[in-house]
């Protein structure tokens, strides 16, 4: 549980952003639980009230702060680019494996949504015709467009040879 880190401690940070990394880091500080949300001065039930904390981790040259960790928790998704903490390593471990059995059956899933999309995009044409001319024609600009492209680069190249080929005398 969080309410247990002292300085020193081990994190684990699981970053599941664009570039999916895990760094291990040691708590510099962290704070006291205190109330989530302010509070009237009586409580009738003290232990009902949601608590927070602060974890300050140093990672390598990285220090992370973490605000609003819910002390008795042992990993919690912070809410914050893409970061989840742990100070437990099989919970993080276990997430890990979570985060690549998602992606996995994303993977599997891709031929499924390609027959949706190439199914929809029909659909939308039997409905609208004249969508399907405006998409035929973004085709055909595109691929005069890529000729365009090579006729210039082509054009370039010849010009560049003929440019070196003036200057040089021929036997005869």
């Amino acid at each position: 549980m969080f309410a247990s880190l002292r300085a020193g401690s081990l994190v684990y940070i699981l970053d599941k952003g664009e570039n999916p990394s895990l760094k291990i880091g040691q708590v510099t500080a962290t704070t006291q639980p205190k109330p989530k949300y302010p509070t009237a001065t009586f409580i009738p039930n003290p232990a009902a009230v949601e608590q927070v904390m602060e974890i300050t981790v140093k990672s390598g040259e990285e220090n992370f702060v973490f605000n609003n960790i819910n002390p008795t928790l042992s990993i919690v998704d912070t809410g914050v680019n893409n970061y989840v903490i742990s100070d437990d390593k099989n919970a993080i471990a276990s997430e890990i494996e979570a985060f690549a059995t998602n992606s996995r059956k994303t993977l599997e899933s891709v031929p499924y949504h390609k027959k949706v999309v190439a199914a929809c995009e029909k659909m939308q044409y039997e409905l609208n015709p004249s969508l399907q001319k405006e998409v035929e024609r973004d085709k055909e600009m595109n691929a005069l467009r890529s000729e365009v492209a090579t006729l210039k680069e082509s054009i370039g190249e010849l010009t560049s040879l003929l440019k070196s080929g003036a200057g040089t005398k021929r036997k005869e």
